[in-house]
């Protein structure tokens, strides 16, 4: 009996031994894809066993399983699509997951919001891209309004500029050092392989880098992120473009240990909402990513991406314009040749990126993550030029009815406008005949290009020093080359273009030097592809190192943080411009800016479900190089004093999170001072393009945001989002005017903008609405959205004192044409009435798909301003208001996206 014993005994010891021996650890964290959150309470569990748990308060998890080759995880939690993973466990060593991420069910059923770029333009005809929201909604119920209903109004939140948020792609930040923004279309068309984000609200304590005011979005890449499978996606729209498809597939982490997610897309648009608009986009990506080490603690990420377009623009125009088309979306840039119609402004865009990252999980407190990135952002839109020929743009202001003198010419130009189209756009014919038998044309089309070529490195390192302590540093570096230069790009079918000034030649008739663009190369004869005009270089070379300290205790969270950066650039002239000979060949002068910010804040919870955050801050930045120059294109003078930047901001908030209502007040206020603006134009009176530059700028933002979210029943939610803000100027700011053909020298005036308000954004926005959800995945919202305090962009000219440097009969006609000369309008109020409605469809196999149509404006308001701007140019002869009137762009009509997608 014994040995029987004994012999059983040895039989099942020895098998439960060696199945002991072969259990291993698998860990991960699961964040929200949307909002890059950690998901608490999501149950991981191994299929067709009894194994399983849970994630933590930060998202983390950890299970010991037995090696068998294969097993499946299934990751699912209440309000996110779940998912399953297959990992290879025929191994000894522990397997770390990394990053796992659950899309919320809303997001299943479409995309996220299609973030468009618009183009508001100067009359330098630079083009300034301004994004009309962030890009993709977090769990932030003001936000994610925001971004979702505010758009199409060009609304930016608490009124900042693009260049005040930082967006990164894996840890890099790839805003412009030159102009401060990111260049959203280099990852036009990618948005399934671009949702992945970590977004920082505001002043909040960030994981990437210290933050701005804006916020900090860090986009996610790393091929081990995406779960196994792939997307097609089809979309139909009439907005910027018409068509839309893209198609990703991504192998999740396979046996070796090895990531691979690849994805391609394209936008198309004959003609888009606009006429005489077109779209032509194609993006790629591919992310590969590797984990090593002895407990896979390190991975090598490599993600390279990019998105070549090609665009026709378009303009804004004079209401008197519109009205004679009766048509508040009339574009003045495009005109018929040989029937077909031509666009003058056509935009291309190339912005290639490369990004290399490696993650050292340290242990399971501490991380190191450094990476590389590298960029050629190659930018170009085209124009038409002339030479002591008629202006050919058709709504120029000597070709609209109002200008003419006498009743019977008004009368003949508004026939001509309403009839015939060879008036009322470009005729393009024309030009060509012009042209015809000269070998130095007189009319031609040039592309304006603004290229940069970048270098960047980052690295931080984190690490729970202990329950309540987490420690964050970085270090940032980068090195920058803008170029700045124009091409010839079509000689409509003339020989050459002579490369000089022709508003030189006007006022220095006997001075053959002054008139020359390049001193090195007079009197050059450009063909097709030629530079000419100006060719400039900016060298920017930066640094940043931060510190941030976060604690954690049950009743107060709190932070703060510090950074100190180094900025240096300088211009580099490739053309030696007769109007400035010897300040603008070569290399110019070095400018140097050390710079410093202070941020803390913290979150009191009254109770688990009624919470208080306070937040504040205070940084110098250096002044962006844009705006630095006085006429950057003809020589290398700055802006007299030229200093950083100071901003004080802070705000205060109330949370609440209850089983039936979600949302947050919050009230903030933000104080700029010695900021810079620059504004270049055509001055009719001295008859050359004008740079005016402003500095010392003080603003104050400061207002109210709200976002609440009510369950009126388990189906049915009320939300409402909504801010009312003030954006105005504090001060009389200093203004340069800088003549580029040499006619005047440089002059000093105070701008008198003290309490004018701050343009182009509604400083009131809200909306409410009603979301609909269905148990079998299908939902239905319904949105009102108002807009109101909408102001026109200013011009610094029109409140100077040479703007009212005028005689009149009586000091009471003089007060009334001072206020008219000085006014700033304000958009009238209006708003939009939006739906969607989608559907999510589980089919067999573990396949899904989706189908969302979303239709904006329903009531089809076609008479709301989304922005618009005062020309530079005045009438300083008779002072009339009149002969140079504002510009406007109206938000678009009814407009639809229907979406459909298919995963697998």
């Amino acid at each position: 009996m014994r040995k029987v014993f004994i012999l059983l005994s040895i039989t099942l010891f020895f098998p439960l031994t060696a199945l002991w021996a072969q259990q291993i650890k698998i860990s991960g964290r699961i964040l929200n894809a949307v909002s890059g959150n950690p998901v608490p309470g999501v149950l991981i569990s191994v299929t067709h066993t009894d194994i399983q748990t849970i994630s933590d308060e930060n998202g983390y998890f950890s299970m010991e399983i037995i090696a068998n080759n294969a097993a499946q995880l299934l990751i699912s939690s209440s309000g996110f699509e779940s998912i399953t993973k297959t990992i290879q466990v025929g191994q000894r060593e522990d397997i770390v997951l990394g990053d796992i991420f659950l899309y919320p069910l809303d997001e299943v059923f479409g995309e996220l919001p299609t973030i468009e770029v618009m183009d508001t333009e100067s009359e330098d005809d630079f083009g300034q891209q301004h994004i009309v929201s962030l890009q993709g909604a977090s769990d932030d119920i003001y936000l994610s309004g925001a971004a979702y209903k505010f758009g199409s109004m060009r609304f930016r939140v608490r009124g900042f500029d693009s260049r005040y948020t930082e967006t990164y792609i894996n840890g890099i930040n790839f805003n412009d050092p030159i102009r401060g923004m990111f260049n959203y279309s280099m990852i036009g068309g990618l948005n399934d392989v671009t949702r992945n984000k970590d977004i920082t609200l505001g002043l909040e304590a960030s994981r990437y880098g210290f933050g701005d005011i804006g916020g900090t979005n860090n986009i996610i890449t790393n091929a081990a992120s995406y779960g196994q499978g792939g997307k097609i996606t089809a979309s139909l729209t009439n907005r910027t473009y018409r068509y839309r498809g893209i198609a990703s597939y991504s192998t999740g982490l396979m046996a070796n240990n090895l990531a691979v997610t690849g994805a391609i897309g394209f936008r198309y648009a004959d003609e888009g909402y606009v006429e005489g608009t077109s779209y032509n986009s194609f993006g790629y990506f591919l992310s590969v990513e590797k984990y090593f080490g002895e407990r896979n603690q390190h991975s090598l990420s490599l993600v390279t991406f990019g998105a070549p377009n090609r665009r026709g623009r378009q303009g804004a125009s004079f209401q008197e314009a519109y009205d004679l088309t009766n048509n508040n979306y009339y574009n003045p840039y495009w005109g018929y040749q040989n029937g077909e119609k031509r666009n003058s402004r056509v935009a291309t865009s190339f912005d290639p990126a490369l990004v290399i990252s490696h993650r050292w999980q340290i242990n399971e407190h501490s991380e190191l993550t450094t990476g590389l990135g590298a960029r050629y952002n190659q930018y170009g839109t085209t124009a038409l030029n002339w030479y002591n020929s008629a202006d050919p743009r058709p709504d120029y202001y000597r070709y609209l009815p109002s200008w003419q003198s006498t009743d019977e010419m008004k009368a003949l130009y508004t026939q001509a406008w309403e009839n015939d189209p060879s008036v009322s756009q470009i005729d393009w014919d024309r030009l060509y005949e012009v042209n015809y038998g000269r070998d130095r044309a007189l009319y031609m089309v040039e592309e304006r290009h603004n290229d940069l070529l970048e270098g960047i490195f980052n690295s931080v390192f984190r690490t729970d020093i202990n329950e309540q302590l987490t420690l964050s540093a970085g270090i940032e570096f980068k090195t920058s080359k803008g170029m700045t230069y124009k091409t010839v790009d079509d000689l409509l079918g003339s020989q050459y273009w002579l490369d000089v000034d022709q508003f030189a030649e006007r006022d220095f008739p006997g001075d053959p030097d002054k008139v020359q663009n390049d001193l090195n190369n007079p009197n050059r004869m450009v063909t097709e592809g030629d530079v000419f005009g100006y060719d400039y270089e900016i060298y920017v070379n930066s640094g940043k190192l931060w510190l941030q300290n976060e604690f954690s205790f049950p009743r107060t969270d709190f932070y703060y943080a510090a950074k100190l950066s180094y900025t240096s650039f300088y211009r580099y002239g490739n053309m030696k411009n007769g109007r400035a000979p010897d300040n603008s060949y070569g290399k110019g002068s070095v400018h140097d800016f050390w710079d410093y910010a202070f941020k803390a804040g913290g979150l009191f919870k009254i109770t688990g479900r009624h919470m208080v955050s306070l937040n504040a801050l205070y940084q110098t930045q250096a002044p962006l190089p844009y705006d630095a120059y006085l006429s950057a294109r003809t020589k290398d003078d700055v802006l007299p004093g030229l200093s950083s930047e100071k901003i004080l901001s802070a705000d205060v908030s109330y949370l609440i999170s209850t089983p039936l209502i979600n949302g947050r007040a919050t009230l903030f206020q933000t104080n700029f001072y010695d900021q810079n603006e620059l504004n270049s134009f055509y001055h009719d009176s001295y008859r050359t393009f004008v740079n005016y530059a402003m500095t010392n700028i003080e603003k104050v933002h400061h207002g109210l945001e709200l976002g609440v979210a009510i369950d009126l029943t388990s189906q049915i939610t009320l939300e409402a989002v909504g801010t009312i803000a003030e954006y105005q100027y504090k001060n009389r700011p200093d203004g340069y005017v800088t003549y580029e053909n040499g006619s005047q020298d440089d002059v000093m005036e105070t701008v008198y903008l003290k309490n004018f308000y701050v343009g182009g954004t509604p400083q009131t926005a809200g909306s409410i609405g009603l979301s609909y959800f269905h148990p079998r995945y299908w939902f239905f919202d319904i949105n009102y959205n108002y807009f109101d305090r909408n102001y026109v962009d200013l011009s610094p000219v029109r409140r100077t004192e040479s703007a009212v440097a005028f005689q009149a009969m009586s000091q009471e006609e003089r007060d009334e044409k001072v206020a008219a000369i000085v006014e700033q309008e304000k958009y009238d109020a209006g708003g939009t009435l939006d739906v969607s409605i989608g559907k999510s469809i589980r089919l067999r196999g573990g396949y899904s798909m989706s189908i969302n149509l979303s239709i904006n404006n329903v009531l089809d308001n076609t008479d709301l301003k989304s922005g618009g701007y005062e020309q530079g140019r005045f009438d300083f002869d008779t002072y009339d208001i009149n002969k140079f009137p504002s510009r406007y762009y109206y938000a678009q009509g009814i407009n639809y996206f229907l979406n459909v997608n298919f995963r697998f």
